[in-house]
């Protein structure tokens, strides 16, 4: 039996943006939590595979080519999902993948279109929730897309009553949680989303050793594999360091206890103080 999807191309102006734009967009029926995904490709036209996907999953999907306006289409419209089809190895790649990864997109899936390791790492480091090469299995890409809806879908459950202090103090470095900021010695560390969540957990626990399961699975909700775990907080862990470095943070380290995981801790004489939400 054949099923058919419906496809809608929309022409006009962008309400939330004023700018002039095009979409196609797949319609299907939605189910649980309704989500919208913008897919930009670099170059044009490379995305057609992801739309039937995203469709059967019950996702809207706005389609468009990467171009100066995309920042601003997806930071109006803040979609649960942001997928990026390019090659994260090329200057255009790089600077597509830092410009989104900065827009407020719930999730950030990139799929590599060289296909390589490098890019893979390339875009975790620049800011990707997830991966995808342009040649994996139809089978792979939706499977990676269901972990990512699923991750979106546990954001828009109820948030429990904060259990730990709203403000931890390490050293010289205060993670705020209301703020959603970091800062050492009261200058900004520019940390994004999933940084500023690890750095966070990190703080909360200081000087106990945290797997990378542990780490992983309390900051998206979801059971990653040992060796999912240990690549993404690898690469997570590697970024945040330098950033601390970058803000001449020499009163906190992230040490890595092999076989077992990561603490973060003082390294002068300052203790550990945590000062409850006023």
């Amino acid at each position: 039996m054949t099923t058919s999807t419906a496809m809608r191309v929309i022409h006009g102006t962008n309400r939330l943006t004023g700018l002039a734009a095009y979409r196609r967009e797949f319609v299907a029926p939605a189910a649980g939590v309704r989500c919208v995904a913008v897919v930009l490709s670099s170059p044009p036209d490379r995305s057609a595979s992801l739309l039937p996907v995203l469709a059967g999953l019950g996702v809207t999907a706005i389609d468009r080519f990467f171009d100066g306006e995309a920042h601003r289409i997806v930071a109006a419209l803040r979609p649960e999902l942001a997928i990026l089809v390019c090659d994260p190895t090329q200057p255009d790649g790089v600077e597509m993948i830092r410009a989104i990864a900065s827009s407020g997109a719930g999730r950030l899936l990139v799929v590599d279109t060289g296909g390589s390791v490098a890019g893979t790492i390339a875009a975790l480091e620049l800011g990707a929730d997830a991966t995808l090469s342009g040649g994996d299995d139809a089978a792979i890409v939706r499977a990676t897309l269901t972990s990512l809806l699923r991750r979106v879908h546990s954001l828009h459950q109820p948030t429990p009553p904060p259990t730990e202090p709203q403000q931890q103090r390490v050293g010289a470095l205060t993670i705020d949680q209301d703020t959603c900021e970091a800062r050492h010695d009261g200058e900004l560390v520019p940390l994004t989303r999933t940084e500023f969540q690890i750095l966070g957990y990190l703080a909360a626990r200081a000087g106990k050793v945290q797997s990378p399961g542990k780490i992983m699975s309390a900051i998206h909700e979801y059971t990653y594999t040992d060796v999912e775990a240990q690549q993404a907080v690898k690469v997570y862990i590697r970024r945040i360091r330098r950033k601390l470095a970058d803000c001449s943070s020499e009163s906190v380290e992230i040490v890595n206890s092999r076989s077992f995981g990561y603490r973060l801790q003082a390294t002068s004489a300052t203790e550990l103080i945590e000062e409850p939400a006023a």
